[in-house]
């Protein structure tokens, strides 16, 4: 059995005991990282700044202008803030938590709570 370790609406954190990789599933991403790669990959995103990456690129053509590169010249992840904030509480897991059980709000569902 996976242990997910975080989630969010568009997104979890696993860890796989029979490989034991950590796995981001995150929209129609999948990264698969051993402990080491999988806190570089955390700490690069917890200092990225959407807002200048999204200022900085407000003239290119493509509709999310947050621009990441994943290690292969020909392909990239691109986002916009709202994704990269996503994705940054996606990652700002705490990995010594004794409780695996992960529980996402009302808002991350998307069940909009109205008057009877």
């Amino acid at each position: 059995m996976d242990k997910i370790i975080s989630q969010t609406r568009h997104g979890r954190v696993f860890i796989c005991p029979s490989c034991d990789k950590v796995h981001i599933e995150f929209h129609n991403f999948l990264f698969s990282f051993n402990q080491e790669e999988f806190n570089h990959f955390k700490q690069c995103f917890s200092r990225m700044d959407g807002q200048y990456y999204e200022a900085i690129n407000a003239d290119i053509v493509y509709q999310r202008k947050i621009i990441v590169p994943i290690g292969h010249k020909h392909a990239s992840m691109m986002l916009n803030r709202q994704e990269l904030n996503e994705l940054k509480r996606l990652l700002s897991v705490d990995e010594r938590r004794k409780d695996p059980s992960v529980f996402l709000s009302v808002r991350e569902i998307g069940v909009h709570l109205g008057a009877n």
